[in-house]
């Protein structure tokens, strides 16, 4: 069995470090691939990371961490049905996003631009299909990093700006 997982998600990314539970041999030779391709991250942030794991400062945020999300993905998923919008996608558990539908006619590229000037920042899908439906409706929206309480005004906003534009 081979697994493999990074930080970057559940600390932050800048930290650029992962792991690789496999057998020993693949172990090595992953190592010797890394070594050909780019640099180790800095030891000093190595064994700072050691430490937090080792001292169960991980286990504890995740904890929190998992509760944060829970609650913020909760608060998102109430404030979009009670405005109107419709999840277009969802990971059953985990997760940190919703895709949304907005209404027909509406595109979630000038719905972004337009979302920019009140500082509401989602991600337009057109990027993530093959070929994507002109105007393409849909986008994405995290919660991993929004205050819970702007979770609502901020549904509130997308929202008037999508059926504007829908």
């Amino acid at each position: 069995m081979i697994y493999i997982g990074s930080f970057s998600k559940s600390l932050f990314p800048g930290l650029r470090i992962g792991y690789l539970v496999a057998p020993a041999p693949l172990i090595a030779r992953a190592r010797a691939l890394r070594a050909m391709m780019l640099r180790h991250p800095p030891n000093h942030l190595q064994r700072i990371t050691a430490y937090f794991l080792a001292l169960g400062h991980y286990d504890a945020h995740i904890v929190r961490l998992r509760q944060a999300l829970k609650l913020r993905r909760a608060r998102m998923e109430t404030a979009l049905h009670d405005n109107g919008l419709r999840i277009a996608g969802a990971s059953s558990s985990g997760g940190s996003s919703f895709w949304v539908e907005g209404p027909p006619g509406m595109d979630s590229r000038r719905l972004a631009e337009s979302l920019e000037a009140d500082q509401v920042l989602i991600e337009p899908g057109d990027v993530f299909f093959e070929t994507p439906p002109a105007p393409c409706p849909f986008f994405r929206l995290g919660y991993s990093s929004i205050c819970d309480a702007d979770i609502g005004p901020g549904i509130e906003l997308i929202a008037r700006h999508a059926s504007a534009r829908g």
